[in-house]
């Protein structure tokens, strides 16, 4: 395969993971702003201010307090030059399949073009919450169907392989951050009642933001520190968890016919014992560096692919997405 065409369907599956992964964010912000204690115009503000935090799409320069409700939203959602939004990553991966389009299916672009052009007429300023609600299930609803027209359609051969690649390095990495929002410096108000009403609060809405409450419940499991831990992390039978993703990445490598040896192979297994060996702590401090190395074994596995297999020069865009910043890596 052409490593430019693995280049596109790589980040087509990653693309379209990201923009699930920030409707969940902007699903944990909406849950947390209707905690009693953050009703204040200062708490609110915070609460709106987790997935900016969280995936470093801060404008150059610009201070969180300087931002609206309705700025942020657009920041997360419609800004073409936030490379992290919505509409950005749904553009990414609209123009990687019509690149690709000998190997990408017919129903595969098409839904990628449809939802490109419902998020583009949005605005963000009309949003209240019940709408907002909409909107994030609708990119949900999206994301599910993106994944299961290419599993109903797409042959089991490279391309399949690559694609998938994209999609679980994504989702270790967005599970991570999602954790991660627990220990965040700039939440004071977690971060001195870790054990309180407010971080309680948190855990739950994080897990009902993740898809994990109800799976955590069968297990008889409580939301507690370690069974957020458990289920985003750890749990190598829930598909949200960055082990399992981590270890789903590895089976699609070994299908692709790397050995266990070369450089990306190793950088995968690192990644993957990291999340499921190493310990995260409880205190804030301790969580934000190890949820930090994390990311940066995921950044540096996902490096060693790209020498491995994409050889050919990027594209702007995307190549803004792969080298964007966060505050987590710049912690580590």
């Amino acid at each position: 395969m052409l490593c430019r065409t693995a280049s596109d369907l790589f980040w087509m599956g990653r693309a379209v993971e990201r923009a699930e992964a920030m409707a969940r964010l902007l699903d944990l912000a909406r849950r947390l702003s209707a905690l009693p204690s953050l009703r204040d115009d200062s708490g609110a503000h915070k609460a709106w201010t987790v997935p900016l935090l969280a995936t470093g799409s801060l404008p150059s320069g610009m201070a969180v307090r300087s931002l609206r409700r309705e700025d942020i939203l657009h920041q997360c959602v419609l800004d073409r030059e936030n490379p992290g939004s919505v509409i950005s990553c749904l553009q990414m991966a609209r123009d990687a399949a019509r690149n690709q389009r000998s190997v990408v299916p017919t129903e595969v672009h098409a839904s990628l073009q449809s939802m490109l052009s419902r998020i583009g007429n949005l605005n963000s300023r009309s949003w209240h919450q019940s709408a907002l609600g909409q909107t994030i299930l609708d990119i949900q609803t999206f994301s599910d169907m993106f994944r299961g027209v290419g599993f109903a359609t797409m042959l089991r051969n490279e391309s399949w392989h690559f694609m998938r690649l994209g999609t679980f390095f994504e989702r270790a990495d967005a599970s991570i951050r999602l954790w991660s929002t627990q220990a965040d410096p700039d939440f004071d108000w977690l971060e001195s009642e870790s054990d309180g009403p407010n971080a309680a609060f948190h855990r739950v809405a994080l897990l009902e933001s993740a898809s994990a409450l109800m799976p955590l419940r069968r297990l008889r499991g409580e939301a507690n520190l370690d069974g957020v831990t458990e289920m985003l992390l750890r749990r190598i039978d829930f598909p949200r968890s960055a082990s399992y993703c981590l270890f789903e990445a590895s089976r699609h490598l070994q299908a692709l016919q790397v050995d266990a040896s070369e450089p990306v192979s190793r950088a995968l297994g690192k990644a993957q014992a990291g999340v499921s060996y190493a310990d995260a702590g409880h205190s804030s401090k301790a969580m934000f560096a190890f949820g930090a190395a994390r990311l940066a074994d995921i950044a540096g596995a996902q490096q060693a692919l790209s020498q491995r297999f994409f050889v050919a020069n990027l594209s702007d865009r995307r190549m803004q997405v792969a080298n964007s910043s966060f505050p987590q890596l710049k912690a580590a």
